[in-house]
């Protein structure tokens, strides 16, 4: 038995190494087929390469790196689909590992752009364009974005796992969105496990510090998970009158763009949907993988780039429950002096 082993070990034969011929999209699909694959036109496909190639070119001796091309084609199609990463792979001729670098990479690359492509109104010219925007399409003066939470399913993390278990019973990251009238999101805060409220994340956000100091720049709405401010309106729990129930229709009618915001997002990359299952990647970069498809969204959306038609997946209310305020602090009561004054004003 000894010999024999002796003999197996001496001719066995080291396996290869096999590189198969890498698919390129852009010359295998008509644009049709790459907007299906990737969400995206083949220029707004190159544009995004463009933007990460830097960032994903790394000097190396080995002869069958992956081109910027095709990390972000990788990268791409696991946004899309949420698929596994092996089977991206066998798609693309890519071996498992390569995909969750480039994943990995291209995440990484779009996220350090967030700032230039998500941004919030702060000077003047763009907080008045973003009011135009929202009273030409809702005839709600004076508002500066519509604001709410999304869980984004995740695989279970290796340390407080429970923390990330949101109300609807599943691993999840509770993610802070804020659009204009034209469903871009003009701020996102991806680090928050899905039991976190909507109230708390808030209280944690940028905006909110901001806007506690320029009270006087207009109003987000946000809904009764959210505390009522003199820059942040509630609908009203119990309207008394006619005017109180058009302030609230309105209300509601224009509150809705952030949830179909989400819903176009969710649709258009479906590793962030519940049909896409739980995002497969580790915590650090899903959270980056989660901010890069906020930035291509906003891409997507400033070129005109349609949803694809397969998967129309409606707008989705799923952030915190409602709370009840138990207090009655001065931002409270200027809150509701605030709302009162814009209903005479407008809704009466």
């Amino acid at each position: 038995m000894a010999l024999l082993q002796a003999i197996l070990e001496e001719n066995k034969i080291r396996k290869n190494r096999i590189f198969r011929d890498r698919l390129n999209p852009l010359d295998a699909y008509d644009d049709a087929e790459i907007l299906s694959r990737y969400r995206m036109t083949k220029h707004c496909l190159m544009d995004v390469i463009d933007i990460v190639r830097k960032d994903v070119s790394h000097e190396t001796k080995r002869s069958h790196a992956l081109k910027p091309e095709e990390q972000t084609f990788a990268a791409l199609r696991y946004y899309a689909t949420g698929s596994f990463q092996q089977v991206i792979g066998d798609i693309l001729r890519l071996s498992h590992p390569s995909v969750s670098r480039a994943v990995k990479n291209v995440s990484n690359a779009l996220a350090s752009f967030a700032g230039q492509i998500i941004q919030f109104p702060t000077d003047c010219r763009k907080l008045q364009t973003v009011k135009e925007g929202f009273m030409e399409k809702f005839g709600f003066p004076n508002v500066i974005g519509c604001v709410d939470g999304s869980f984004i399913p995740i695989k279970a993390p290796p340390s407080r796992e429970d923390v990330y278990v949101c109300r609807k019973g599943f691993h999840a990251l509770n993610v802070q969105g804020i659009c204009d009238s034209q469903k871009k999101i003009t701020n996102l805060l991806v680090k928050f496990p899905g039991s976190a409220h909507d109230a708390f994340i808030w209280s944690q956000c940028g905006v909110q510090t901001f806007l506690t100091r320029n009270t006087q720049v207009g109003f987000l709405l946000g809904d009764q998970a959210y505390p009522l401010r003199p820059y942040l309106l509630t609908p009203l729990r119990d309207p008394r009158n006619p005017a109180e129930e058009a302030y609230n229709r309105q209300h509601q009618k224009t509150r809705k763009v952030i949830e179909d915001t989400f819903g176009r997002w969710k649709c258009r990359w479906l590793m962030l949907h519940k049909f896409g299952g739980a995002i497969t990647v580790e915590l650090t970069t899903a959270v980056k993988a989660i901010i890069s498809t906020g930035v291509l969204h906003n891409i997507c959306e400033s070129k005109g780039v349609p949803l694809p038609d397969v998967y129309q997946v409606g707008a989705e209310d799923e952030g915190s429950e409602d709370i009840t305020p138990t207090d009655r602090g001065q931002d409270v009561v200027e809150g509701e002096a605030v709302r009162a004054s814009l209903i005479r004003a407008h809704f009466v």
